[in-house]
């Protein structure tokens, strides 16, 4: 690996961090402690009809539908009592329950990080299987959770066969996450270009607390997570161009993890 290329990586990840991080005293983490306490809570899941755009042709409609229904976010607080904010992705393959992210949004260990579903319903980690810091993933299982609808693994990971024909330059793409503490807000975007290190760049839009969110293909493909926005020469000097976001592709995750293949 070229030390231009290392700088690129270090660049990112640090980019990334700061897509990932909260202050301490934000209103969503009130009551942490209480909520990290409850192995459960009480709720009703309700179903939601989400009204999507009728110029979406009918297999957009469905990736619409399964990046929303699948986000989650991610709360995970350190011994310091700092805590991240991030997006996850949540998978389910044999009936066990898995929610896919970013390493730099896990802070804390398994014990100190919860999955929020949606409505009231937060949801313990259970086992953090697989983490790495410099490629930027991590994979927790956590319980059958309420109000959030897991998708098939084995549906939505792309035959290798698919893999280059999905990332041709100018495919649409869909991800869903919770920006700016808002959400979960569901964003498109296109694929721009590559790195020398196989990231994706797309090009669309991606704030604090996006990072981690899962990018499906206009056919419901899932082709990776956002970890960074990039950064660029501007008029102003170096800034950050949150429109241009950088996705870790989904063939770079070690899913022989979650299958055992």
């Amino acid at each position: 690996m070229t030390n231009a290329n290392k700088k690129l990586i270090l660049l990112f990840i640090l980019i990334g961090i700061f897509t990932g991080i909260m202050i301490t005293n934000a209103p969503v983490i009130h009551d942490y402690a209480r909520f990290l306490a409850r192995e459960h809570v009480a709720a009703t899941p309700e179903t939601e009809i989400i009204q999507i755009s009728s110029n979406l042709d009918r297999d957009e409609v469905k990736t619409v539908n399964k990046s929303v229904n699948s986000a989650v976010r991610i709360l995970s607080r350190n011994m310091q009592g700092m805590v991240a904010g991030s997006t996850g992705t949540l998978f389910e393959y044999d009936d066990i329950y898995y929610v896919v992210t970013v390493a730099h949004g896990i802070v804390g260990d398994c014990s100190t990080t919860i999955v929020w579903t949606g409505q009231k319903n937060l949801t313990p980690c259970r086992d953090i299987i697989a983490l790495d810091r410099e490629a930027d993933y991590a994979i927790m299982r956590i319980d059958k959770p309420l109000s959030a609808e897991a998708v098939r693994l084995r549906e939505v990971l792309p035959r290798e066969r698919q893999w280059s024909k999905l990332l041709s330059l100018q495919n649409k793409i869909f991800y869903t996450g919770f920006p700016n503490s808002v959400g979960p807000l569901t964003i498109s975007g296109r694929i721009i270009g590559f790195s020398d290190n196989d990231y994706i760049f797309i090009h669309s839009y991606a704030w604090s607390g996006s990072s981690g969110s899962g990018v499906f293909s206009a056919d419901g493909k899932f082709i990776g997570i956002v970890i960074a926005v990039d950064v660029g020469q501007t008029i102003y000097g170096v800034d950050v161009l949150e429109d241009m976001v950088v996705v870790l592709p989904a063939n770079l995750i070690p899913w022989e993890v979650i299958t055992g293949e």
